[in-house]
């Protein structure tokens, strides 16, 4: 059976999410988005199997029917959406693929020359995560998967799972 992948999300890093929201609601016809800052607790997150903490993030989100929109602004800290502002500026980070299968997809990525994610944010409903796929697909590459992650949540948090024990 073939894994199911579709994108969901693009997602665009601003420096200003009020004004790129003001523009974005001008440019679609539409009523300006809320901004919300992000993240809200109950997801872990971890780059390269570190635990790290983000803060003051704010995004507005468009749902244009066959993905959303995200607009991104990322927070003081040291952060993925930081690093790519101030390294290329505004622009698009990433692409979201929803699959059905984390571990099959990875290695699909594998055989293109996709390593491992160096970001992920687990849920107890799934997790997301992010793969440097520039030199392959031209950007970062978001996987989500949503599903039974109850156990390896839990064990995350006990300290008797490690980030991308998933993946093996």
């Amino acid at each position: 059976m073939t894994e199911s992948k579709i994108i969901t999300q693009i997602c665009i890093v601003v420096n200003d999410v009020k004004q790129a929201n003001a523009n974005w609601a001008k440019v679609l016809g539409r009523l300006e988005e809320t901004i919300e800052t992000i993240f809200p607790d109950g997801i872990l997150h971890y780059a390269d199997t570190e635990p790290v903490e983000y803060k003051g993030i704010q995004v507005a989100k468009y749902d244009l029917g066959n993905f959303v929109l995200e607009l991104l602004q990322p927070g003081p800290t040291p952060s993925p959406w930081r690093t790519f502002l101030e390294k290329n500026g505004p622009g698009v980070f990433h692409f979201c693929v929803l699959v059905d299968d984390r571990k099959v997809f990875q290695q699909t990525l594998t055989e293109i020359g996709v390593g491992l994610p160096y970001h992920i944010g687990y849920f107890p409903q799934g997790s997301y995560s992010y793969v440097d796929a520039k030199t392959q697909l031209g950007l970062d590459l978001s996987v989500n998967y949503l599903g039974e992650y109850q156990e390896l949540f839990a064990g995350l948090l006990r300290g008797t799972a490690v980030p991308l024990d998933e993946l093996k």
